[in-house]
């Protein structure tokens, strides 16, 4: 049956394809623009002198190259339009040409360009304000990742800090809108590791714009409660070779380094990067759990220095190749290990009341979780005549290799091992993706999109639980607490979308309907749980062009959020000699409905937006404490019922003077979660607020100071809450040789203020948590851009793919 449904799918589309596999339109341009670059004092020609073009609608970049032996340049394949051309060469005033007006197989010759030595030219020097850090979009935001000052020294979970949509739990998982649930994509495509895991693991330095999509169309794959996140990485489309190369090196011996290669030559683009980085995070822990049993309380208290680290080391290459103008290919490889884990050496003591007497034992922890992943992917574009007319057909494969481990082991006053836990969980994860998009304008005011997309994978996890036993001072392997569970799953999904413009509304509607096959085999409780399910996600987005460059919005999408693979394992994993952990082959997946509207204002250099959203879970998945013996918490999930969600979000972008920027962001929002537990109905909410202020000050022309200051509010859960917590973050840039080299030093947590504390409880528990990390953390690092290289956004900007996290993958 399953085989049946895929096959009518799939000649549904075809037959749709063809019926539309022509179009006659009249935008076929292939206009140029040349000219010669002379150096005036001398009036010899400059070689390698950076050509740039940029749309003069709104100053993106669209191409470039550099100047010849004898300073002649070409730029061709131009459509009709409004440039802009920036000659630029190192040591030299840069030139801007502007209002180019290109036409129909039309050539324009700048004729000879002159560039005087910089400190010589007598023109006006106009001062260009910097890009936005986040630019809110109508239906997105852009994080301007280049924007933040000290990029080169961080990772994308650290930029998206300053988001305020963006927080960052105990566990240091990473939270859209308070759910953990979302998805990330890299350049429009699927990811390879966990969404957590791939913030963590990714140097901002090679990333372009980070985009938070939070109410997605239906065009997009509906998994995650908080929406996309999708990383655009740098690219270039000027020609010859240029690049990027970054180094960094902080206290606690953190320290990475990146290079980012790109040559092109005519129609063909290659790019290859390279990165690795160590970053430590060390601190102080300490826990206080108490239980109840029998009328008898157990109390545990823990305390020491930790150290959670995080590595990464990869390579990334690509071939772009411009077949014909309308033929358009991407092929791309990504591989690499990623690793993240702690440390610990934590003194314990344990009591019991009423009785007296206590025991004081050392605990040494340690935990690792990574592995290597390779991710391949596939895009061939063809653009028919009429502008707007698009198929694309976009094949992803994913692998990783999972690799856990932790061990606990426990030792008395005299510091002889007495007892402890080890625990790995080992196996592949194999992922194929396949997707085939159609763009079809019915009309300048109006068109629809279709897509088919087949996603299967399958992975393996095999765990292992070693008791450690005094007797043979080693680690003995339990066999009746290892096991091996074999994950299944594969969707096919049809989407529509039919939008379009009346005056100055627009408006867009889709339907995404989804077939999900899901297995999980446990090989030795010999059982397998399967769902066979349809579901329905549709999409409605609109928007109304006020006067005055204003703007307002409102929409509504309806997701899924499934289980992980680990949620659902029905067996008990002993994650060492106080936790356990039982999934729940029950559990339902989450469905959300998601409803937002938005007004945008913009005006000169500043911007104002604001956003309200109010979304309801069904089926809420909370993860849930209980007791497992008098020592041992066993954690497990369950739904609990539903939670609410209404909120406003605003971001304020001002430029008061020439040298000082201000954004200022907030999130405010009441959040309710209601349901049964323990056959008890239960409610609670809380008002949660978070706010980012950032102060950029331009000192001089390349040097930059900026200030930032962060919080965010305590939140509830079903069992507790999480405190909250401010931080204070700085940096200085320095830019020299016309910024093609850049020097940056960061400061974070100036005053060591951020500690992250969460307490959970029930009738018979108490659990409190907390960890403090060293601080301040100062790094410092360096950039330099060969050939002047300059960011480039591909072209299919349709988001090519969309896709799920892979560590256990969702079910």
């Amino acid at each position: 049956m399953y085989k049946v449904k895929l096959v009518l799918l799939a000649l549904f589309c075809f037959g749709f394809f063809q019926a539309n596999a022509s179009d006659p339109g009249d935008n076929d341009y292939s206009g140029k623009i040349k000219g010669k670059v002379i150096d005036k004092k001398s009036n010899s020609p400059i070689e390698y002198a950076t050509i740039t073009v940029f749309k003069a609608s709104d100053n993106s970049l669209v191409t470039g190259t550099i100047s010849d032996l004898n300073g002649n340049f070409e730029i061709k394949d131009l459509e009709k339009g409004s440039y802009s051309v920036e000659i630029t060469f190192l040591g030299y005033a840069k030139i801007t040409r502007s209002a180019i007006e290109v036409g129909k197989s039309g050539t324009i010759n700048l004729g000879l360009i002159y560039l005087l030595p910089d400190g010589e030219t007598l023109e006006e020097v106009v001062v260009v304000a910097s890009q936005a850090s986040v630019e809110y979009q109508i239906d997105k935001k852009v994080v301007a990742v280049s924007e933040q000052m000290a990029s080169a020294s961080m990772s994308a979970v650290e930029v998206l800090e300053n988001i305020p949509s963006i927080q960052v739990d105990f566990e240091g998982n990473v939270l859209l809108r308070g759910s953990s649930g979302f998805t990330v994509l890299i350049d429009g495509k699927p990811t390879v590791l966990d969404p957590s895991d791939v913030l963590r693991s990714m140097p901002a330095s090679t990333i372009l714009n980070i985009e938070i999509i939070t109410n997605p169309s239906s065009r997009y794959q509906p998994d995650g409660t908080g929406g996309i996140i999708n990383i655009v990485t740098k690219k270039n489309r000027m020609q010859g070779l240029n690049g990027l190369a970054n180094a960094n090196v902080g206290n606690f011996n953190s320290y990475g380094a990146d290079l980012l290669l790109n040559y092109r030559r005519k129609t063909v683009n290659f790019y290859v990067s390279g990165d690795y980085g160590k970053r430590p995070f060390p601190g102080e822990s300490y826990t206080e759990r108490r239980t109840t049993l029998d009328g008898v309380t157990t109390i545990i208290t823990s305390e020491g220095q930790s150290e959670r680290l995080r590595q990464r080391q990869g390579i990334r290459a690509g071939l772009d190749w411009d077949i014909t103008k309308n033929d358009l290919f991407s092929l791309g490889v990504r591989l690499g290990k990623h690793g993240h884990g702690s440390i610990s050496e934590l003194n314990y003591v344990t009591s019991y009341e009423p009785s007296n007497g206590i025991i004081e034992e050392f605990s040494s922890n340690e935990s690792i979780r990574g592995g290597n992943f390779l991710s391949l992917t596939n895009n061939f574009v063809h653009k028919f005549q009429k502008k707007g007319h698009e198929l694309a057909l976009q094949v992803n494969y994913r692998y990783r290799n999972g690799d856990e481990y932790s061990e606990n082991l426990l030792s008395d006053a005299n510091k002889i091992a007495t007892s402890g836990a080890r625990t790995t969980e080992k196996g592949p994860s194999n992922r194929w993706d396949i997707r085939l998009d159609y763009n079809h304008p019915i009309s300048k005011k109006a068109g629809f999109e279709t897509g088919l997309q087949f996603r299967k994978s399958f992975s393996v996890d095999d765990t292992e639980l070693f008791w450690y036993e005094a007797d043979v001072a080693d680690f003995v392997l339990q066999e009746d607490k290892s096991n091996t569970t074999n994950y299944d799953r594969k969707i096919m999904a049809l989407y529509g979308i039919f939008k379009g413009d009346i005056n100055n509304f627009g408006y867009q509607a889709g339907l995404r309907t989804e077939y999900t096959f899901r297995d999980i085999e446990s090989v030795q409780l010999n059982q397998n749980f399967t769902i066979d399910r349809w579901d329905l996600f549709p999409s409605v987005h609109m928007s109304y062009k006020l006067p005055e460059e204003n703007q307002v919005m409102a929409s509504y999408s309806r997701r899924i959020d499934r289980p992980r693979g680990w949620n659902l394992e029905p067996f008990v994993t002993w994650s060492d000699l106080f936790n356990v952990r039982q999934g729940n082959p029950n559990l339902l997946p989450e469905y959300i409905d998601a409803m937002e509207m938005a007004y945008l204002k913009k005006w000169k250099k500043s911007s104002f937006s604001l956003e309200t959203y109010y979304r309801i879970k069904h089926n809420k998945i909370e993860r849930i404490l209980e007791v497992y013996d008098e020592e041992t918490f066993l954690m497990t999930f369950v739904n609990v019922g539903k939670d609410y969600s209404l909120g406003v979000e605003g971001m304020f972008n001002l430029v008061p003077t020439k040298w000082w920027e201000v954004n200022l962001m907030g999130n405010l929002f009441d959040y309710r979660i209601e349901g049964e537990l323990d056959e008890q109905s239960f409610s609670t909410r809380s008002t949660n607020w978070n706010t980012r202020i950032n102060n950029t000050f331009k000192i001089t022309k390349n040097l930059r100071y900026q200030l930032s200051f962060n919080y965010n509010s305590p939140s509830v859960r079903a069992q507790g809450e999480s405190r909250g917590y401010y931080v204070f973050n700085s940096a200085i840039r320095s830019d020299f040789f016309d910024k093609k080299l850049s020097v940056v030093l960061q400061v974070r947590d100036i005053f060591r203020t951020r500690e992250r504390v969460s307490i959970s409880q029930d009738d018979n528990f108490y659990n409190y948590r907390s960890h403090r990390s060293f601080a301040p953390m100062v790094s410092a690092s360096v950039s330099y851009r060969i050939n002047n290289y300059k960011s480039k956004r591909g072209r299919n900007g349709r988001g090519g793919g969309d896709g799920g996290d892979e560590e256990g993958g969702e079910f």
